[in-house]
């Protein structure tokens, strides 16, 4: 698999839904798919086992 390039799927995201991406943007956008990646690494690396289970479904309600 090619290495992540978060400019160009910044750019080639944006294309596919035919949402216009200002130039001035990009170098925000492109940090934080970089951001975004180093994340999804660290979490990639928690070894799951079986028993282990997604976290119920969080709902909010007013506090009193």
């Amino acid at each position: 698999m090619p290495e992540f390039d978060p400019e160009t799927y910044a750019k080639q995201a944006a294309a596919a839904i035919g949402l216009p991406l200002h130039p001035a943007h990009l170098p925000g956008i492109t940090m934080n798919l970089a951001l975004a990646k180093r994340m999804a690494g660290l979490i990639e690396q928690v070894k799951l086992s079986p028993a282990d289970e997604a976290a119920p479904v969080y709902v909010a309600r007013k506090t009193p």
